[in-house]
């Protein structure tokens, strides 16, 4: 029935404007319990969803209660709720009922339900809507008030393709069973409300409810949003048994963070449940992740900086870890601190090369030393003959000293001279 248009007489109402200023114009959506138009307010010209609740047996005391809460709820301010604008009621076309009705902020747009049929979100859309939704969530809790019937159809998805301006949020719907935290005020004993599929434990046994009931419905939610299936599906009474038998199944290939906040969401003891305050903290820091890691570059050639040896054994080239940030161009050159400072990759030096030896001539010493050997010769050898002669009687005529060019070979010649006898 979406996107039908409506015809005089097909809304059980009577033919007039609904509260003297809204003209229903088309069907948007429709449900167990009312019926949601998008309409046109006369007075102000502009567009508005107006949604109508099933006519049901007259109750002044039923009545008068929902009326008080649809104005308590029309008070609330967030971005992640359809705002309520004004509430109602209508004389049926046949006189016999009082017909309630909502009028709100009209979204364009589609219903998590409808969206899932296209298959399951990203995880970093579900990061996105989760936090939308907890964040919602929260602000109710805080003026102690409770949804109860957290679905996919109660939630309103951003159009995808609508990439104009800011970020639009995700929009929780349809408060018309939420209750203020008040047992004596507005609930029955042994009275389930809400959608079977998406019930928490304390709800499935007819208890009474509190905001842990809301985390539990959208832990089942996100999981639906991320798996695309229902965790607990089957008929309501099916549906309803099963989460008392069984807990949910969060697939270990989900990864972080949804492998350990929905366990702790889908928690069957209300108590071990994190406030949605909490979950939105969490799902918010998670988004704000994925996006910093979509905008990171990608790896580079880390920058080596060779830092000069002190003699100390804490030279020798550092490569700068990745993850630190390029230097501007104009920034002076930066030695890295010793290794035990900085946690970065060091390469082992390499050992010292050997000394490079000098050619001879090249040596200051050498000649020198050469010298030396050569007086020793000289000394040595006329003395060790001249015992030799002396012992046997001959004597050897001196040998020459072989001609020694330049300076040196005059002073050897001049030593020579003086040790000859």
């Amino acid at each position: 029935m979406e996107g039908q248009i409506v015809a005089e007489g097909e809304t059980g109402l009577k033919p007039s404007l609904m509260g003297g200023r809204y003209r229903l114009l088309e069907v948007a959506g429709s449900g167990a319990m009312a019926t949601v138009y998008r309409a046109r307010d006369e007075v102000l010209g502009r567009i508005v969803g107006v949604k109508v609740f099933r006519a049901h047996s007259p109750d002044p005391q039923n009545d008068r209660r929902r009326r008080s809460e649809m104005e308590l709820l029309a008070r609330l301010n967030h971005p992640s709720l359809v705002r309520l604008y004004d509430v109602g009621t209508e004389t049926s076309a046949d006189g016999k009922a009082q017909v309630t009705y909502l009028v709100m902020e009209f979204l364009e747009g589609s219903d998590l339900r409808q969206r899932l049929r296209q298959g399951p979100l990203s995880g970093k859309e579900v990061q996105r809507l989760g936090a939308d939704l907890a964040g919602a969530l929260a602000y109710i809790h805080a003026l102690d008030i409770v949804h109860r019937d957290i679905k996919p159809a109660n939630v309103i998805v951003p159009d995808p393709a609508v990439a104009i301006g800011p970020r639009r949020p995700a929009k929780l719907t349809d408060f018309g069973i939420a209750r203020v935290i008040d047992a004596t005020r507005v609930t029955q004993t042994n009275t389930t409300i809400g959608t079977a599929h998406y019930l928490s434990p304390e709800q499935a046994r007819g208890e009474v409810v509190g905001p842990p009931s809301d985390v539990y419905s959208l832990g089942l939610v996100l999981l639906e949003a991320l798996t695309g299936h229902i965790e607990y599906p089957g008929g309501a009474v099916e549906s309803a048994v099963a989460r008392l038998l069984r807990e949910p199944r969060v697939p270990a290939e989900l990864g972080a963070p949804w492998t350990t906040l929905l366990p702790r969401m889908l928690a069957k003891d209300a108590s071990a449940r994190p406030t949605a305050a909490e979950v939105a903290v969490a799902l918010e820091a998670a988004a704000a992740g994925s996006t910093a890691s979509a905008a990171r570059p990608g790896p580079t050639t880390p920058t080596e900086v060779i830092a000069p040896s002190t003699g100390a054994g804490d030279g020798g080239t550092r490569v700068l870890p990745a993850a630190l940030p390029p230097k501007p161009h104009h920034a002076p050159t930066q030695h890295l601190p010793t290794p035990q400072r900085l946690p970065a990759i060091q390469h082992v030096a390499a050992p010292p090369a050997p000394p490079r030896r000098l050619p001879l001539h090249r040596r200051p010493f050498a000649w020198v030393a050469a010298a030396v050997v050569v007086l020793a010769l000289i000394t040595v050898i006329p003395l060790a003959l001249r015992a030799a002669s002396t012992d046997s009687g001959y004597t050897p005529s001196p040998p020459g000293s072989p001609p020694i060019p330049g300076p040196l070979g005059s002073h050897i010649a001049q030593l020579e001279r003086s040790v000859r006898p």
